[in-house]
């Protein structure tokens, strides 16, 4: 039996299961979105390629774990800012477009949407799909009826501005208050804008 670092074997296993997670992590912000092959997370995390198969049956897998590690942290900050901000619809998708533009520019959200969108499976997964339909209720009250056809192009605008700021084209305040100010137009869009 292999030696354990933990003071059981769970534990250990628990351990080795977070390091293969943050080493693929890792890799993915390293190298721009690309998905890591089970042989790569294996050398950089310092185990056996069959080893890493203990926690990982795939790269698809692996992408799933890390996108249901993800999405709760995602949710939590949004909340917290959703709490902060108030009642007010049109402050609120502005908070919605501020904090997701942030988590896709630092840290590894933007590489990990990347790496997602190469095996697009991955995001209907059940798991994934239920984990980020957490954010469908607050949504839906900001946007009602349109929330399906609206959300999706909130959030290409945000993957848009992200680029622009990940390219050096832009600095993210500069971004992040133009697609606050877009969010808010579509709450509260102007005057004879809309029938």
């Amino acid at each position: 039996m292999p030696r354990i670092n933990q003071p059981s074997v769970p534990e250990h296993r628990a351990a080795q299961h977070r390091a293969v997670l943050d080493a693929a992590e890792r890799l993915i912000v390293d190298n721009d979105g690309k998905v890591p092959t089970i042989a790569e997370v294996a050398a950089e995390v310092g185990l056996a390629r069959s080893s890493v198969y203990l926690y990982v049956a795939s790269g698809k897998d692996l992408i799933i774990q890390l996108l249901l590690q993800a999405i709760p942290a995602w949710l939590d900050s949004l909340t917290a800012e959703l709490d902060r901000v108030g009642s007010d619809p049109a402050e609120r998708l502005a908070a919605y477009v501020r904090v997701t533009l942030k988590l896709f520019v630092e840290g590894s959200h933007g590489p990990l949407m990347s790496a997602a969108s190469t095996l697009p499976e991955t995001f209907t997964d059940e798991r994934v799909q239920e984990s980020h339909n957490g954010l469908d209720p607050a949504l839906r009250e900001l946007l009602g009826d349109e929330v399906e056809t609206v959300r999706p192009l909130i959030d290409a605008m945000i993957h848009r501005g992200a680029e622009l700021i990940n390219q050096s084209q832009a600095e993210f305040d500069q971004i992040a208050d133009i697609l606050q100010r877009m969010a808010r137009a579509a709450v509260n869009p102007p005057r004879g804008a809309r029938p």
